[in-house]
């Protein structure tokens, strides 16, 4: 994986939006989206392409550029990129113990159902799994 940037970087209102970079990982169908610098990220979101669906298995905005909805335009790329087919993933809160410093906790797992809802996504109540189906 890219050199991880934990440098916070100011947002200024006349500065464009970072671009997002995507990265087809060799050997495991996975796909790798993120912002931030070249040669590092501040967020990033890792797809895996199943046979018939795609499981998000993580998104993460490192702490100090929380709230600049980084997120969003991530899982935005992923409908994109994957819109034709099922999106499935687990809906849990998670602190990244791999990436960055500090490690501070995102939104809870009734937060995070509430966003992923917010972009089409459902699943029964208490069960982690939802889905958004194809907009064929």
């Amino acid at each position: 994986m890219p050199r991880l940037d934990t440098t916070p970087q100011p947002a200024a209102a006349s500065n464009p939006e970072p671009p997002i970079r995507h990265t087809v990982l060799s050997g495991e169908h996975g796909h790798w989206f993120e912002i931030g610098p070249e040669g590092g990220h501040v967020a990033h979101v890792h797809v895996i392409q199943c046979r018939s669906f795609a499981w998000i298995e993580e998104i993460a905005v490192h702490p100090a550029h929380r709230g600049r909805r980084l997120a969003t335009r991530l899982l935005t790329a992923v409908i994109a990129e994957f819109g034709d087919q099922d999106l499935a993933l687990s809906c849990s809160a998670f602190v990244s113990d791999t990436y960055w410093e500090p490690k501070r906790p995102g939104l809870n797992n009734e937060q995070l159902r509430a966003w992923y809802g917010r972009h089409g996504f459902h699943g029964d109540s208490g069960d982690a799994r939802l889905i958004r189906e194809a907009s064929n």
